[in-house]
Formats: structure tokens, sequence, C-alpha cells
């Protein structure tokens, strides 16, 4: 470090460890909260998005109650989990609630 501060590679490196520390705690933070497995929360959004095109969200979770009372998902575990993530009705899961936005930071992708 000179009288100036970091260097320009210091202050690179610096920004590189602090993206991947975010990228980790992304990572925790889906383990811990997403209790669907990728492959079930894929087949939720690609419901979702069939769903919302013919009908318009009423800004309840009844497309998405639906889709869980079929694919035996209880909802008392499912809606939290939804929830946590930004999914408070059917559209604001599909626009909240979105795995290939984090498919580098969720490590079971």
């Amino acid at each position: 470090m000179s009288r100036r501060g970091p260097s320009k590679a210091d202050q690179k490196a610096a920004r590189k460890r602090d993206r991947a520390e975010e990228r980790a705690r992304e990572s925790a933070e889906w383990d811990e909260h997403m209790v669907l497995e990728p492959a079930e929360l894929r087949a939720l959004l690609t419901h979702l998005t069939a769903e919302l095109r013919a009908v318009d969200c009423d800004h309840t979770f009844r497309l998405t109650k639906a889709w869980a009372g079929a694919n035996g998902q209880g909802w008392a575990r499912l809606e939290p989990s939804l929830a946590h993530f930004g999914g408070t009705c059917d559209c604001k899961v599909l626009a909240n609630v979105d795995p290939e936005a984090r498919v580098d930071t969720w490590a079971r992708y």
C-alpha cells in the first residue's frame, strides 16, 4: 500500500473477494430457506408462467397452492420459503423467486 492508498491491483482483488463472499452468503441463504429442490422450483415457475398467461394474478397464492397440493408440497412449509424470497402472491413468486437469477450462487444448481 502506498501513501495514496491501496494499489489498483489491491482494489481489484478486494472487489473480487467481496463478490465471492456475497455469492457464498446468497448460496447459504438459498440452501437455508428454499425448501424446493431445483427441479421442483422450475416446475412451479413453469406452472405459474402458463397459468398467468391465461388469467390475471388475483394477488393470492391460489395457483401456487394448487400446484403445491398437486405435487405433494405442504403449504405450511412452502409459503414461508417463497415469502422469504419475495413471493407474496402468484405473480410475485414468478417475478422474485427466480433460480435463473441465482444460478451462479445457488450451490444446488
